[in-house]
């Protein structure tokens, strides 16, 4: 068992979401975050394809009715025990992005947002990208958090620069960007044995990039 699984049910990397919900809400939450850090705890245990729902309802004290309501599936859940709520991104974009280079306010925005991660919930994301290279079930989940990201983020961009969500491309050109900077880092960062307070210096590099329009790199041992 990895010394991190237990802790994944109380210290889940999306936690924090809305300021201040209410108290049905935030019940909700957190039944939503315990089911996932069960569904993540036991697949570092025993491995995705021998857990099953019922297994996971024990752990997280809930019936396996309840996981369903919360998941379409155990898939679904071991990746939210993982995904960062990157919607607190666009929510901070939208107040500080107007007047500004969308690219470079969501470079910062984005590196400061991991930075703030703690050791253990950045481990836990590790620990998601690993499983989602050994279990091809649990990629669509993952992109479909992207997608939602990206849309988010899409709306935000036509609202803060004024352009059209729906007929111009601006806003789906920084939107996709934004996106592919993260989703590339993150995979980069999981895949290269990276430590895990290196990922925003991953994302200032990617973003870096397509702000200087992604130039050839130079070949290794070329002269200068």
């Amino acid at each position: 068992m990895s010394k991190f699984a237990g802790s994944a049910r109380s210290d889940i990397l999306g936690s924090m979401s809305a300021p201040e919900p209410g108290l049905r809400e935030l019940k909700k939450q957190m039944t939503r975050e315990n089911i996932a850090g069960a569904a993540l705890q036991l697949t570092l245990e025993k491995g995705l394809d021998s857990v099953t729902v019922d297994e996971i309802a024990q752990l997280a004290f809930v019936s396996p009715r309840t996981v369903s309501n919360y998941f379409s599936s155990k898939d679904e859940a071991v990746v939210a025990a993982g995904t960062p709520d990157w919607l607190e991104v666009v929510d901070t974009f939208g107040a500080r992005g107007e007047g500004e280079r969308p690219l470079t306010t969501l470079c910062e925005l984005f590196s400061e947002f991991v930075g703030t991660r703690t050791p253990e919930q950045l481990r836990v994301a590790l620990q998601i990208v690993d499983l989602v290279d050994r279990y091809p079930s649990l990629r669509p989940h993952q992109t479909a958090a992207y997608d939602t990201l990206e849309e988010a983020l899409r709306a935000r961009v036509a609202d803060l620069t004024g352009t059209d969500v729906e007929n111009d491309v601006y806003p789906w050109l920084v939107a996709a960007a934004a996106v592919s900077a993260v989703r590339s880092s993150v995979r980069i960062w999981g895949r290269a044995g990276a430590k895990p307070d290196q990922l925003p210096e991953l994302l200032q590099t990617a973003f870096n990039q397509f702000s200087d329009g992604l130039p050839s790199p130079r070949p290794a041992g070329s002269a200068d």
